[in-house]
This record gives structure tokens, C-alpha cells and sequence, in this order.
């Protein structure tokens, strides 16, 4: 659950998280989903009501080896990938004349993939042409053109890169983007001092990769080091999480030519005309500081320097492709790194893939077979159910002032929703899928999505739903809000419990999935979504008093989310996670008020000695259920927009004068929170 902006068009840090076949997921693990199983009558909830919410099965249940974490997103995940498999392996069965485009694309990347013993056969030689490449380029222009090569075949360059998207002041047009590159580790992890075990976990393995490539120990040590302190000096520079969380302090509509002054250690027409993409006369750059930073390493590291970052680039954005030593390098790397026990099975790391890349195909077959049509009929009414609430509460909020209100309700009635899966697929169908070219399959599909979005620079705006491969096609477990749409993509994915049950007790279902829609619905009013207006257009339509107002109530969630340790000494970030834990706040407020009304309609008697106020708040807490790795946890806290799973499970319920009522909580219970320091925002 996530606000696209344009910032998310660059990733800062990415792990591609590959393992083999040792470990599989467990299936004794305790489901979640709404349970009285999974109480703890014992636990006064007005002590600790998470404990009592699901204390049973956070007693019953163990993380598996293979996983960092356990909860209603990760179980979900597996029976995600259980459902895709079956799928995967019938479409890889199939004979070839009995196969429909999608199955045809879907069992030859999968044969492929699972060819491990082509894979080691081949070794680097499906790399050495790049590697070639890096070893003649010269000068600005060579660069230019090697950065184009390699964001073409590669998805992404360690450079520059180039994405296109909404004009985030006008987003009926496409515009062109530059930022910097992607690396492995995440920002703090490059400088704090608790990340020295994992930089030291990185060198080696990045040591290691080299030799396996070659290269001598003295060599790929001395390559190790230069890769982590280019990467680091990038990282320093590069804007904070909570930085890039604003997006009108990141807008920054340069000409080319300024854009070149920033980077002139890098042509951008040879970097753009490589890219196939005509010169506009302007760009948007989110972080400039990026650049310089970017023009520093170009300027002051030797061209050998440069040669050995790009050639770690090419080896481990590519490692899940390539055959042994590599891929068991990398599998030992990331185990050690999350703190796992075992790694997962190679099939479900190709389903993984395989949703990450042929994301539509693969989707198709998942709807097909997964997706009643009445789920997608049923989620419609509620999300308009839930909208109407949220309207409703627009027009009585005592401390919106009326031109901002107009304006709120002018926004959230064109706020479109959209459930399932896009009416239009994305065609791969131009995309070659081989049986044995795994490494060529993943290039062209990824050559195939990088010319399919730089041919639209300049161009008008095409709306496209479900169609963003890092969270929002209809096979992830997710839901989102676009604020240059000004629309929510509810996955069919995430439609199943523990986040929904079809026909399932109403009080339940309002409070976990409609609690979902109403988290992405408020996302548009957030301290991101707010500035941007109905059309999707970065302006602020807020007037004073009613900023005022609004901030005067979050800085409340930033104070609460901030007292929290996660682990000792390890404190949340009420700043980093506000536009979630606002959402979350939004979301089971909308969803509880929605409830009453249907309640008031169609009474619901009590049930395992709960009224539906009570099993409301109850199967919201348990759809956040959860167990990490210490290593996850600090992972999440440093990086992750969202707090804790078992803290979003009980703190947005403290400002619910509902809640307190239902469990007759009172001044000096654990879970008080006195009636003027709850916030009720939407």
C-alpha cells in the first residue's frame, strides 16, 4: 500500500534477493484472517490490546527459515505464489500448440529459468558483451552511450537514467526525467555505524563475484573497495527519504542545457539519442545534488574507477540469470545480510520474476482463474460505500474551512477506483520469449518496457491501470494511490484473506478491506497527496488556516509513532512514516463510520461474545499481525514509508473514541489515550 510520486520513477536502493532450492514455506503455519482462534482472552485489551487481538497466534507462530518476516503480506505472498505456480507449471506443460500467447510467454521464461544446468554451462558469456563495452568507452559522449546501453538492457544504468512520466505541474503530458543510479544497499546503510556488519558482508561479496569473473584476489579486493566508496560518496549526497517524500520541494524543470551543466562529465544528447529519444528543450530533476554528486565521481575517479563500477553493475543487477559461482555468491550474500536460515526454492524465485516482469501475461492467466467477477462487483460497492462516507465526513470536518472543503470534495469526487485488473492489458506480444535464453529474456522484456515509456516523452498522458511492476499489477499484494491520476489501483491480488472473505461477516470485511480503500482514498489528502490537485496537477489548493489545521493534527501522529522502540534503542520515525500512519488513521475511521451506517441498516448480532464494534477492532488488529527478523525490522524502520505491522495494529485505534468504548478502556490503562490528545483528522 503506497502513493506513487514521481520520486519512485528512480529507486535509491535495490536488492534483487536471489536463492536456490534449499528451505520451502511451511504449511503449519497458523492462517490469519479474522479468528477468535487467534485471541488471547487472557490479555486485558485494555493493557495491550494486540496481544489480545492475536496473542494466540503470534504464540503459535515461528518465522520459517527461508522468510525475514511472518504476517498477513507474507502469507498472502505464499498463497499468492502457490496460486501462480500452479499456473506457471500447466503454461510450461502445455503442448505448444495448445498454448495461448500468454501461456507461451509465461512456460518458456519459466523453462528457462529453471534450466540451471544450461545456466552454469554458459557462464559470463552472456554478459561479455557489455563487459566489452564498458572496457572501451571514452570520454563524455562514450559514456553518454554507455549509460543508454545499459538502462536499455539493464533496466537501469549505475549512472544516469532516464524515465518518463507525468509533468508533475501539468499531468496531462509526459515528461522527461533524469536521475542517478541505482545500487544494492540501502541509503543509511553506506554511512551509519550499525550498518559496518553489512558492508563488510558486501565487500566480500562483491570481492567474491569478481574473482569469479577473474579477476585476482588482489584485484577484486582492491575493485571491492572501489565499488562501496563510489556508491557510499552517491549515496551521501543523494536526497533523504523523508526529503524525497515532498514532492514540491523535488520539482525542478531545468532546460537540457542546464541539465548538462549540472553533468558535463556525461553527453546527455549521445545519453538520450542512445535511448532513442528525441532532445526535449527540458527536463524535470528531482535531485540535482545527485547530479553534482554523479559529476564528481565522473570528474575525479579515473576511467578505470568508472570501469569497475559498471562492471559490478552488470554482474549483479543480471546475478539471478547467470549460472553458479555467481548465483551462489549472491544467495549466500542475501541470506547472510537478512539474518535467514534457508533460502527459498528456485520456483517460487521464478514466480517471482516472472510477476516482475511478464507481470501482464501472467496476470491474465491469475484473473482467468482466481478473479470471480463477483469479488470485483462486490469491492466496487464498497469502495463506493466507503466513498460516500468519506464525503459525508468532508462536509461536517469542523476544522476544514469552507473553500478547502469545496475543493476536498471537488477532488475525491473525481477520484477514480479501479478494482482487479486494467480493462486494457499492456500487449508483450512483440516481446520473444525463448525457452533456453534466460539472461535474453529478461534483456528483451526489459529493452521492450524502457522503449515503451521513452517514446513518450513529449507526448500527451495515456492513463494506464495496474501496469507499475514494482507494486500495482493486479498480481501483486497491494493497493495504491496516484496523485498525478488521482486514482486507486485495488489489486486482485490482494482481494483474499487475510484482507478480505467473501461473504464474510460484515463487520469483519468493512474493517479490513474496507479499511484498505479507505487508507488509499485518504492517501489524496495526505501531506503528499494534498498537494496535488483533482487533475493531478502539483499546486496548493489548501488555504492557510486550513494547512494550519491539518498540520497541527499530524504533528500529533509524528510525536506518537516517534515514542515507540522497535528494538532496543532503535526508535520509530514518526516523520518517515506520516503519510502512512495518517492513511491507516483515515482508513479504519472511514471504515468503522461506513460500518455504522450499515449497521443501522442491517443489525449484526454478537458473535464468540463480541459485538461488531469489538470484532471490528479485532480483525483490524490481526490483519497486522506480525513477526520479524531483527534484521528486517531495522531495515523497515530505516527505510520502509510504513511503520510496523504490529504497531499499525493498535496505534491509529487510540484516536477512535469508538474504540475506547468498545473496551472500556479508561485514565490509566495502557491503551488510554485521553480524548484531547486523539486526532481525528478525516
Amino acid at each position: 500500500m503506497k502513493t506513487v510520486t514521481a520520486a519512485g520513477l528512480f529507486s535509491m536502493a535495490v536488492l534483487f534477493v536471489h536463492t536456490a532450492t534449499a528451505g520451502s514455506f511451511p504449511t503449519d503455519v497458523p492462517a490469519l484472517g479474522y479468528s477468535p482462534a487467534n485471541m488471547d482472552r487472557q490479555v486485558d485489551p485494555r493493557r495491550d490490546f494486540y496481544r489480545y487481538a492475536a496473542g494466540s497466534w503470534l504464540r503459535r507462530t515461528e518465522i520459517p527459515a527461508s522468510d525475514p518476516d511472518i504476517g498477513g503480506f507474507r502469507l498472502l505472498f505464499h498463497t499468492l505464489n502457490d496460486q501462480l505456480l500452479k499456473l506457471i507449471r500447466a503454461s510450461a506443460d502445455a503442448p505448444a500448440d495448445a498454448r495461448d500467447p500468454q501461456q507461451q510467454q509465461v512456460g518458456d521464461f519459466y523453462r528457462a529459468a529453471m534450466n540451471t544446468q544450461r545456466l552454469d554451462a554458459l557462464g559470463r558469456q552472456p554478459l561479455d558483451r557489455d563487459l566489452e563495452a564498458i572496457d572501451e568507452f571514452a570520454g563524455a559522449e562514450g559514456l553518454g552511450r554507455l549509460a543508454a546501453q545499459l538502462q536499455l538492457g539493464y533496466g537501469s544504468s549505475p549512472l544516469l537514467n532516464a524515465a518518463v512520466g507525468p509533468d508533475q505541474k501539468q499531468s496531462s503530458m509526459n515528461v522527461l526525467y533524469l536521475g542517478t543510479g541505482e545500487r544494492t544497499l540501502n541509503q543509511d546503510e553506506y554511512a551509519k555505524p550499525d550498518g559496518q556488519r553489512i558492508r563488510e558482508l558486501y565487500l566480500d561479496y562483491i570481492s567474491g563475484m569478481f574473482r569469479a569473473l577473474g579477476d585476482t584476489p588482489a584485484q577484486a579486493s582492491a575493485s571491492a573497495r572501489t565499488v562501496l566508496a563510489i556508491e557510499a560518496e552517491l549515496a551521501a549526497a543523494e536526497l533523504t527519504l523523508v526529503q524525497r517524500a515532498d514532492p514540491s520541494a523535488n520539482y525542478h524543470k531545468l532546460t537540457l542545457a542546464q541539465a548538462q551543466a549540472l553533468l558535463p562529465g556525461i553527453d546527455l544528447r549521445a545519453f538520450l539519442g542512445g535511448l532513442g529519444v528525441v532532445p526535449p528543450e527540458t527536463a524535470l530533476v528531482p535531485d540535482p545534488a545527485g547530479l553534482r554528486a554523479l559529476q564528481k565521481v565522473v570528474a575525479q575517479r579515473s576511467a578505470a574507477d568508472l570501469r569497475t563500477l559498471l562492471r559490478w553493475h552488470v554482474l549483479s543487477t543480471r546475478v539471478s540469470t547467470l549460472g553458479q559461482p555467481w548465483y551462489g555468491l549472491n544467495q549466500t550474500f542475501s541470506l547472510r545480510r537478512q539474518g535467514l536460515e534457508a533460502a527459498e526454492p528456485r520456483e517460487q524465485e521464478v514466480a517471482e520474476a516472472l510477476g516482475g516482469q511478464l507481470f501482464h501475461p501472467l496476470s491474465q492467466l491469475y484473473v482467468r482463474a482466481y478473479f470471480p467477477e463477483r469479488t470485483r462487483r462486490d469491492i466496487t460497492e464498497m469502495v463506493g460505500h466507503i466513498k460516500d462516507e468519506f464525503a459525508l465526513r468532508l462536509r461536517t470536518n469542523r476544522w476544514l474551512d469552507e473553500p478547502t472543503r469545496r475543493a476536498a470534495l471537488d477532488k475525491l469526487g473525481k477520484l477514480d477506483v479501479a478494482v482487479g485488473y486494467p480493462e486494457q492489458w499492456m500487449d508483450f506480444s512483440s516481446v520473444e520469449i525463448r525457452p533456453d535464453d534466460y539472461f535474453g529474456n529478461v534483456r528483451r522484456i526489459d529493452n521492450f518496457l524502457q522503449r515503451r515509456q521513452l517514446v513518450r516523452v513529449g507526448q500527451p498522458v495515456t492513463i494506464e491501470r495496474f501496469d507499475d511492476p514494482t507494486g500495482t499489477t493486479p498480481i501483486s499484494v497491494n493497493a495504491a494511490y496516484n496523485p498525478q491520476r488521482n486514482d486507486v489501483d485495488i489489486t486482485a491480488a490482494i482481494v483474499q484473506p487475510p484482507f478480505y472473505v467473501p461473504g464474510a461477516d460484515a463487520a469483519v470485511n468493512y474493517c479490513t478491506i474496507g479499511a484498505v480503500i479507505g487508507h488509499e482514498l485518504t492517501h489524496g489528502f495526505d501531506s503528499q497527496g494534498r498537494q496535488y490537485g483533482p487533475a493531478g496537477n502539483l499546486r496548493d489548493w489548501w488555504t492557510p488556516q486550513a494547512t494550519a489545521a491539518f498540520e497541527k493534527r499530524t504533528a500529533v501522529l509524528v510525536d506518537q509513532y516517534s515514542r515507540y522502540e522497535i528494538l532496543p534503542g532503535l526508535m520509530h520515525n514518526g516523520r518517515l512514516t506520516l503519510t502512512e500512519n495518517t492513511a491507516d488513521l483515515g482508513g479504519i475511521t472511514l471504515a468503522h463510520a461506513a460500518l455504522q451506517r450499515y449497521l443501522a441498516k442491517h443489525p449484526l448480532s454478537t458473535m464468540d461474545g463480541l459485538d461488531a464494534d469489538q470484532r471490528c477492532f479485532v480483525a483490524w488488529a490481526q490483519m497486522w499481525a506480525y513477526k520479524g527478523r531483527s534484521a528486517r525490522l531495522r531495515m523497515l524502520v530505516e527505510n520502509d514509508y510504513h511503520a510496523i505491522s504490529s504497531v499499525r495494529a493498535f496505534a491509529p485505534l487510540m484516536h477512535l473514541d469508538a474504540f475506547h468504548k468498545a473496551f472500556g478502556t479508561r485514565q490509566g490503562d495502557p491503551m488510554w489515550r485521553a480524548p484531547e490528545e486523539r486526532v481525528t483528522i478525516w
